[in-house]
């Protein structure tokens, strides 16, 4: 088993394309001269793979520093979690599918790596892009994974402080 990496931020990106899933973006991303897929996790928009379907990158099984928010720095590489959702988010809008998987995935690795709602990032947050589009409301994805992983603020030690919800669809209690 691989240690975890010491993850501090979530970066959501969208692939400006209307097709694809993690075996297109790792050969586009080879082509470009990368090692591997950029990314961490992958969700689909029915094209490539299943609509909403989460495809899990060699970069997360390996815990491998990402290859998705380059910055003088590279600290969203080596500390944020790539998720890329297929599509253009500049023209079309997410599927509610794609919408409901990326909140879970992000309420699951917020709750799991103690990361708060604010390190929950739009790529565009990170440096000049428009990515990942003016149809993808980051803001809302974070208030719904911090609702879903019960984090809701920060603790004296600078630890997001979570609740004891489990990610199930079952009712809160």
């Amino acid at each position: 088993m691989v240690e975890n990496r010491p993850w501090r931020w979530i970066v959501i990106h969208h692939s400006a394309t209307t097709t694809g899933g993690a075996a297109a973006f790792d050969k586009m991303h080879r082509a470009k001269g990368w090692d591997e897929l950029g990314y961490d996790f992958v969700i689909g928009n029915g094209t490539d793979t299943a609509d909403g379907q989460i495809e899990v990158g060699p970069r997360w099984t390996k815990q491998k520093i990402g290859a998705h928010a380059k910055t003088p720095d590279n600290r969203f590489n080596e500390f944020g979690i790539g998720i890329c959702l297929v599509g253009n988010f500049d023209v079309e809008r997410p599927t509610p599918a794609q919408i409901k998987s990326l909140t879970r995935l992000c309420a699951y690795l917020m709750k799991t790596y103690r990361i708060t709602p604010d390190r929950l990032l739009g790529h565009k947050d990170t440096k000049p892009t428009e990515c990942p589009g003016v149809y993808m409301n980051v803001a809302l994805i974070r208030r719904q994974a911090g609702l879903l992983a019960g984090i809701d603020s920060v603790n004296e030690t600078g630890q997001a402080a979570a609740g004891t919800e489990l990610l199930t669809d079952a009712p809160r209690q």
